[in-house]
């Protein structure tokens, strides 16, 4: 495994200059203690329960401890928290960073796999808050937890719960980050000299003469012509080393037996990578992303029994970008444009450029830029009367919730000529246009919007009856959405895609705990969608779980080694409902699509179709879990949580392809209910604290989840090649050519299986023939040749460590992530040297020749666009683990002696990083940032948290 980081990263982070005065602790309780019989407060889903009775499977992470790591959008702060929780990196580039987020892996191989996101009680978008306003993150995960979200709960709900006043005294917290990020993994390529030896070698490989004479060679090595030879790094001109990154944060928090408050304000801010082109042109604009975060959360006792509770917040962001909002284009250019096609600016100061390739500098210089401005509101109102009067323990209460959120852009697009130059017979410089330079143009684009409300009734019951505790739950929630939902609906009927989404639902939950020893818990929703048939739109969705708490058992009560000790169970039935395909399938379609050429003329003549043909019956997604699960505590130091599930997808929609012929007419086979997918795995908690009372305090936690899913049924169309079927595999298995490595002689490529039309030599990639039509190997590699290679993206094993230790006034906190079970492929620019006029990278340099024969890791090279050697295959897989520091944090707690004299109940000052090294089996980049886009990022600011 390959060590990645930057000393100055390491240096700067493990240094703790200076001894101080000894200072109360400023780790937070919930990360340096251990909750020893699990009496703690736990979020399960519209109410909250003693930890120790929780008979679901349900896994949380405090704010205050995501607080450690910076980060521009929350889920990138979760890798590794929680247990049974992968986090995806689904992008870099600050405001374009949104993770995708599983719960147990993938249950579906239909369009939404997505963990359903509940903030504060109701569906909303937890992306954009900031650990400074989150309570806690839960993740619920079987269907006790879940059942009682009904159709929408079979990926797991994600509930985040935000800040709340308390009794106490105001306390005001101001806090302050601030730093730097440095792009970590950027891809490498050869230089000019390096690009013209190994492009001369490549020319000779396709039968051609060198084009780059020692002349060349030797200016490009030299740097002695640098605008007819140049030797350009496109990254370093268009880049910059680091950028400034900044974090605000001020908070009001406190209360009183009638009102309570919290009350936040944040502003989090990053400059992005691009140079500050905005500051050399009038028409340019710095790279920027910007966002003010603000929150009301109050609390407030009407009279004896009626209390009210307004929750309210919001972001207003902003996000700048030269040339382009969308990045990907300008870094694409950037991994394709040799170093040497064209000096950044000509002698007369003009741009380089030619027929071939645009100049990324010029783009993002001087031709324009784009802006976006968004604003969410999240806000809801709750009132709870207590009824007390007619019954002891019951209660009512009634919310309204609206959330919105609208995001425009602001364009503007130019166009600049740029110039190729050359020299003509008598020694001038020739200068060739290309493109035309054009006045700027705006535009004013809407970026998108989304609104939903929604209401929700409870009657809530809790009573202690000596040995009994009863606690019951019935609630009643709509919410109407305009949701945009393309990327889950594949119809082209648009305009019912921007139709209202409106979910109806009822659900009880009743526990029922004996003796605080024997569990039992029954919850169950009846939920129903207006994408479904009349008569077909609602459904039940069952749950039943029990525990034992053996540990309140005689014959371990006086036992000092096992502090606490429990056993639970559940199994039930729940449901997802973004199935995909058109909405309304139920109904039949007849699009206007179908044409004839009719008369002596040909004329085209357009009519109606029958369209994709409709299924009464469409239902949702349907899963069985089931859960067994152990917690314990040992002798008040180590607890342990085990969970071992099955989950047994159905229903998933999938084409008729098995049961339905095409040749009945209609435009598109029917999608049917029919699909099944199963999902094992087991996860595991262990934290170790020590002593309390010891000057030194650590802890270490780690978590361990595994998960492994197989498509049972799909209805794929038979195939010849029966090694391409997905049933019996795992959702997302890559399929492609397997290489047996390179040819080493032309004896061996004419004796060999080969692509038709391809012109196959020593040295290129050589590929297992397993079948043609008859099944048997037939001496060509085609498609009936594709079979199961590697594994697929999503990491079947994630391991979290999280760990820290606290000496007098010194803290530390470390969080590792590992993964295993994935595999990443090495595609694009960077790993297709000279392949469309691009640049070459550094894999290029173990490449077969006939003198690297035995060690070569690389085809021989080729300026043609070789179609063979750069098919999908194993030859470009390569294992996708890796080990991370994602977070670390040394911080001084200031000596109260020193903060009294200044009025400050709390200051405590720290360096902290993130992403800081990875250990990986790739040499040419970060495993979960492979390609040409936004760099993986690295980040270290330093701190401070006042407390006043």
């Amino acid at each position: 495994m390959q060590p990645k980081y930057n000393n100055v990263f390491i240096f700067l982070l493990l240094m703790a200059a200076g001894a101080g005065n000894y200072a109360t602790a400023q780790i937070a309780p919930d990360t340096i203690t251990v909750d020893i019989n699990h009496q703690s407060i736990l979020n399960i889903g519209f109410g909250q329960q003693p930890r120790r009775l929780v008979t679901s499977s349900i896994s949380t992470v405090k704010g205050s401890v995501l607080e450690k790591a910076f980060n521009t959008n929350i889920g990138n702060a979760l890798y590794g928290r929680i247990a049974g929780l992968t986090v995806n990196q689904g992008g870099n580039e600050a405001g374009a960073n949104a993770p995708g987020i599983r719960a147990r892996g993938i249950n579906t191989y239909g369009r939404g796999p997505d963990v359903l996101v509940i903030v504060d009680g109701f569906l909303g978008d937890f992306s954009q808050l900031v650990p400074e306003e989150v309570e806690e993150i839960s993740l619920l995960k079987d269907a006790s937890a879940t059942a009682i979200y009904g159709s929408r709960a079979a990926n797991g709900v994600l509930l985040v719960t935000t800040k709340r006043g308390r009794e106490t005294p105001l306390q005001a917290n101001f806090s302050t980050q601030q730093g730097f990020s440095q792009a970590a993994g950027l891809p490498e390529f050869l230089d000019s000299y390096g690009y013209a030896v190994l492009y001369n070698e490549a020319l000779a490989n396709d039968g051609k003469a060198p084009i780059y004479t020692q002349t060349d060679l030797d200016q490009y090595r030299d740097g002695s012509n640098p605008f007819f030879r140049p030797n350009v790094n496109w990254y370093d001109e268009v880049l910059r080393k680091a950028a400034p990154v900044s974090n605000y944060n001020l908070s009001f928090r406190g209360g009183n037996k009638t009102a309570k408050y919290f009350v936040l304000l944040n502003n989090i801010s990053s400059q992005g990578l691009y140079k500050k082109f905005g500051d050399l042109d009038d028409e340019s604009i710095n790279a920027r992303y910007n966002r003010f975060n603000f929150r009301a959360n109050i609390d407030v006792k009407l009279t004896g029994r009626l209390s009210a509770t307004l929750l309210l917040g919001g972001t207003v962001e902003d996000r700048s970008n030269p040339a382009d909002l969308n990045s990907g284009g300008i870094f694409n250019s950037l991994s394709l444009l040799p170093p040497n096609a064209f000096p950044v600016l000509n002698p007369n100061g003009s741009f380089g450029g030619n027929a071939n390739f645009t100049n990324p500098y010029a783009n993002l210089l001087k031709t324009g830029f784009a802006e976006s401005n968004g604003r969410t509101l999240q806000s809801s109102f709750r009132l709870n009367h207590d009824l007390g009067m007619i019954t002891k323990g019951l209660s009512i209460s009634g919310a309204v919730s609206f959330n919105n959120y609208f995001a425009s852009g602001s364009n503007r697009a130019k166009g600049i000529q740029r110039f190729a130059i050359s020299r003509n017979t008598a020694g001038d410089t020739v200068y060739t246009g290309f493109g035309q330079t054009t006045p700027i143009v705006g535009t004013e684009p809407d970026l998108g919007e989304y609104r939903n409300y929604a209401i929700q009734g409870f009657l809530n019951y809790h009573r202690v009856f000596k040995k009994h505790d009863i606690a019951a739950l019935v609630m009643f929630n709509a919410d109407n959405s305009n949701a945009d939902k393309s990327a889950l609906y594949a119809g082209t009927d648009v305009a019912n895609q921007s139709l209202t989404y409106k979910n109806n639902s009822g659900a009880t939950r009743i526990t029922y705990v004996n003796n605080d020893k024997y569990i039992a818990e029954f919850s169950m929703a009846y939920m129903g969608s207006e994408n479904y048939a009349p008569g077909n739109r609602y459904g039940a969705f069952p749950a039943g779980s029990i525990g034992w708490i053996i540990s309140n058992e005689n014959f371990l009560k006086k036992n000092h080694l096992v502090t606490f000790l429990k056993i639970r169970g559940s199994f039930g039935l729940v449901g997802n409902d973004e199935i995909g395909g058109t909405r309304f399938m139920f109904d039949q379609r007849y699009p206007f699509t179908a044409s004839y050429n009719l008369g002596t003329n040909n004329a085209q003549a357009n009519a109606i179709a029958e369209g994709r043909i409709a299924n009464p019956a469409v239902t949702w997604e349907k899963e069985r879990k089931a859960n067994i699960g152990v917690d314990a505590t040992f002798f008040n130091q180590l607890t342990v949580s085990l969970d071992v599930f099955n989950q047994d997808r159905y229903d998933i929609l999938a084409e008729a392809n098995r049961t339905s012929p095409a040749y009945l007419g209609y435009t598109a086979l029917p999608s049917l209910n029919q699909g099944k997918v199963n999902n094992k795995g087991f996860e595991a908690i262990l934290r170790y604290n020590n002593k309390e009372k010891s000057r030194l305090r650590f802890f270490a936690e780690a978590n361990v989840f595994y998960a492994r899913n197989k498509i049972v049924f799909n209805a794929e169309p038979v195939q010849l090649n029966s090694g391409i079927l997905n049933e019996g595999r795992r959702i997302g298995q890559p399929y492609g050519l397997r290489a047996l490595g390179l040819f080493q002689t032309e004896a061996e490529v004419a004796s060999s299986a080969k692509p038709l039309g391809v012109a196959v030599r020593a040295g290129d990639v050589k590929y297992e023939d397993v079948g043609g039509p008859a099944g048997i190997p037939d001496g060509i590699i085609d498609g009936n040749d594709n079979q199961p290679i590697g594994n697929p993206g999503l990491p079947d094993l994630t391991v979290g460590m999280h760990t820290g230790l606290q000496y007098k006034g010194f803290d530390l906190d470390l969080v590792f992530q590992g993964v295993s079970g994935n595999t990443v492929s090495l595609n694009g620019n960077q790993f297709r040297p000279f392949q469309n006029f691009g640049k070459a990278g550094v894999i290029a340099l173990e490449r077969w020749t006939p003198e690297t024969a035995a060690t070569a890791n690389f085809p021989r090279l080729s300026t043609e666009n070789n179609l063979n050697n750069y098919r999908f295959s194993s030859f470009y897989q390569r294992d996708g683990g890796f080990v991370k520091l994602r977070s670390a944090e040394i911080g001084y707690a200031l000596s109260g002696k020193f903060i009294s004299k200044i009025n400050l109940q709390q200051a405590r000052l720290f360096i902290n990083g993130t992403n800081l090294f990875s250990f990986d089996h790739i040499k040419y980049g970060i495993p979960d940032a492979l390609g040409t886009g936004y760099p993986n990022l690295r980040t270290l600011t330093l701190g401070a948290r006042l407390q006043f």
